[in-house]
């Protein structure tokens, strides 16, 4: 039979296919009414006869598009945005060993150590104007005497050189706390405050002679000290909530009592909490939690939990007192501006982990830490990681917070251009199949 006069046209090559007394008129749309099932199947047949060469080519390569998009995928989900900066900051050349970032951009307050000229401590505002507290030519001993630097939930920023004394820094005004007006001596080694509605409760660390312990202020007056410290050496305080406080530092057990060695016994790290309600009264230490090895740091705020970096494993402390250990190792905890918290590890460290909304995520570098931590702090969109090199060397290394799985990164790159493509891909068989399905008909 001629192939001019077949009631449906496989190709101009191949036989028709005999038509039956109820066949579908020549010209009737796929989209009109549905194809009888013999010739729905010769279709498909046909089709397969006349494009499997084609088809198998475009599967084939889609295929292969695929292997490849998840290889590059898997290569590219390493951490990006970290990089080791160029510094340009009034601190260049030199090791930060305190820093204390501002709101403002670029604004930081920091003791810097140089051989050449030895401790000294300055701020730096966001226009590059550096105002010294203590010049190296000139109070070069004052600087060295710094131990630590601690902004306040008002922006102050507070620190100690003296014994009985603390110093604050508020704007571009530096602020004495006197407290030697009683028969009693003793260093502060660091400060928490309770900003409440209508005052601000502060709870001063101290050094007692060889022991550390707490003492309240109120009306500028320090409490008694904390008569037990239960053995341990406290290192950090921090606010927890009202009239409660926490407390870090390291337990030496009595030579041998805990099963270490007699001559050398075992220091454990510690969680203490702590009852004072802003009154006259003596702080309490309420409790004391000890934790099997390492060192607790310090402390880092994510929302309404307290985080606590340590050495072997970190705490996460809840609003309602629960503490819960993380497997979170590290050199220092730090939070960004949105609340993350960043475990910084140590030199040569591949991996880096943060903890946000009760959710922790291990990230792998793309190389290892290049940094041996001596403080770091947040500004903006980074962390800024302050510390030495494999050599010695002062460096900072700084972490752009956005960076990771955005459309800058390798990942966030090759993920939105593989679904891009693979959906092109998947769109135009799909309209190739249905357009041969239609000629065919």
């Amino acid at each position: 039979m001629p192939a001019t006069n077949a009631p449906l046209m496989i190709s101009p090559h191949t036989n028709s296919i005999p038509s039956t007394p109820t066949a579908t008129p020549l010209k009737q749309s796929l989209h009109d009414a549905p194809l009888p099932a013999h010739l729905m199947a010769g279709g498909w047949r046909g089709l397969l006869e006349e494009e499997s060469e084609h088809q198998w080519i475009t599967l084939s390569l889609f295929a292969l598009f695929v292997v490849f998009g998840a290889f590059a995928i898997d290569a590219t989900e390493h951490f990006v945005g970290d990089q080791i900066v160029d510094v340009e900051a009034q601190h260049q050349g030199g090791l930060v060993t305190e820093i204390e970032y501002q709101e403002a951009e670029g604004g930081y307050t920091a003791l810097v150590f140089s051989p050449s000229a030895g401790y000294h401590m300055f701020t730096e505002d966001a226009k590059g104007t550096v105002t010294y507290v203590f010049d190296p030519l000139i109070t070069n001993e004052m600087a060295a005497q710094v131990n630590f630097i601690k902004a306040m939930p008002g922006g102050e920023r507070v620190f100690s050189v003296a014994p009985n004394q603390l110093l604050s820094l508020q704007d571009n005004m530096m602020i004495t706390y006197d407290y030697t007006s009683f028969n009693e001596t003793f260093t502060i080694q660091d400060v928490a405050d309770r900003v409440g509605s209508s005052s601000t409760d502060r709870l001063l660390l101290t050094m007692e002679g060889s022991s550390t312990s707490f003492r309240g202020v109120v009306a500028g007056v320090p409490t008694p000290a904390m008569s037990m410290s239960s053995g341990v050496q406290w290192h950090h305080v921090e606010s927890h909530s009202d009239g409660l406080w926490v407390a870090i530092g390291t337990h030496s057990s009595t030579s041998g009592a805990d099963g270490s060695s007699p001559a050398t016994p075992q220091a454990r790290p510690v969680l203490g909490w702590i009852t004072w309600a802003g009154d006259a009264n003596t702080p309490v230490l309420r409790n004391v939690q000890m934790f099997g090895s390492g060192v607790f740091h310090g402390f880092a705020e994510s929302g309404t939990e307290l985080v606590v970096g340590g050495t072997v494993e970190s705490l996460v402390i809840s609003a309602d007192e629960e503490v819960k250990p993380i497997n979170a190792p590290c050199a220092l905890a730090v939070s960004d501006t949105d609340g993350k918290v960043w475990f910084i590890g140590p030199l040569g460290s591949t991996n880096l982990a943060t903890y946000d909304n009760g959710v922790l995520e291990v990230h792998q570098l793309s190389r290892h830490i290049p940094v041996e931590v001596s403080d770091a702090g947040a500004q903006g969109e980074h962390v800024h990681v302050h510390g030495t090199d494999g050599e010695g060397n002062p460096i900072q290394w700084s972490i752009d917070i956005t960076a990771d799985g955005s459309i800058e990164s390798g990942r966030g790159f090759l993920n939105l251009l593989f679904l891009l493509s693979g959906g092109i891909l998947l769109a135009m068989m799909a309209t190739h199949a249905i357009e041969q399905l239609r000629q065919k008909a």
